[in-house]
């Protein structure tokens, strides 16, 4: 719906609305993000305490850090080897005696897969 229609609707909407948050109601009821939304109840006529909306910009701000810091903490995870398995076997040979063929086919993998070689396997010295 765009927004000369959601406004037309939302007018008929405001006289029927008995909830708390008129900001989250009108987000859930037309599918639009909270910034449109307090936008619109502006133009609406309703009024929206500002400290309400500067809060909200405070939560998302610190949601999108934390989503940064838990995206930089999961890969490096990923990059590091010994953690990023889903079996508990130390050996193929473990993996083999507990008929587990798809955890020893995943550690034969990284066993082949090639690695980064180290700076002193490359030949540089360490006047490089």
């Amino acid at each position: 719906m765009k927004r000369a229609a959601r406004l037309q609707s939302a007018v008929s909407w405001l006289k029927q609305f008995g909830g708390k948050n008129v900001v989250r109601g009108y987000c859930r009821h037309y599918g639009v993000g909270w910034r449109c939304a307090a936008i619109e109840l502006k133009q609406l006529g309703v009024r929206i305490d500002p400290k309400y909306l500067i809060q909200r910009e405070i939560t998302e701000q610190q949601l999108a850090l934390s989503r940064q810091r838990q995206r930089k903490a999961r890969e490096a995870t990923v990059g590091d080897k010994s953690l990023n398995r889903w079996y508990d076997y130390e050996t193929p040979l473990a993996a083999y005696l507990a008929e587990d063929y798809a955890a020893l086919y995943d550690m034969e993998c990284r066993a082949a897969s090639p690695t980064v070689p180290d700076a002193d396997a490359a030949g540089r010295t360490e006047s490089d």
